[in-house]
């Protein structure tokens, strides 16, 4: 398996500010300068935050594993919050653990700046034939 370096990334990464570094044995990484709108009301980075970024992690990591053109989709995913953080740089990393014919089973975390775990999860993913589907073609 060839490690990979992402270079569009998809607009929704971009405009969260998520930077993505190569993709390194199958264990993608992505890092986030965490800003005042990825806050909650209670002054540290909100949970969706934390989950979105694993969720990309995650996928890439299986995508890594998968010829050019094909794609997946999250069915589900878990996450488990350990610590809050206020500020800094927050690192997501995913590896692919599990591929079937159909179904992906992936898990990451997400450290601080002291490389401390922040959250952990675990996600099943669905592939696809194709990276895009039609309304027609999904699950």
């Amino acid at each position: 398996m060839a490690d990979v370096e992402e270079t569009n990334a998809p607009e929704f990464m971009n405009d969260m500010g998520m930077r993505s570094g190569a993709v390194v044995d199958g264990e993608s990484m992505l890092e986030l300068e965490l800003a005042p709108g990825h806050m909650s009301r209670a002054d540290r980075a909100h949970g969706g935050v934390l989950f979105s970024m694993l969720d990309s992690a995650l996928g890439r990591a299986v995508l890594s594993h998968l010829p050019e053109g094909r794609g997946c989709a999250t069915v589900e995913m878990k996450i488990n919050y350990f610590r809050p953080v206020q500020h800094g740089t927050i690192i997501a990393r995913g590896r692919m653990k599990e591929m079937t014919k159909s179904l992906a089973y992936a898990e990451g975390e997400i450290t601080n700046d002291e490389g401390k775990v922040l959250a952990r999860a675990s996600g099943t993913f669905f592939l696809t034939r194709t990276m895009q589907q039609s309304e027609r073609e999904r699950v």
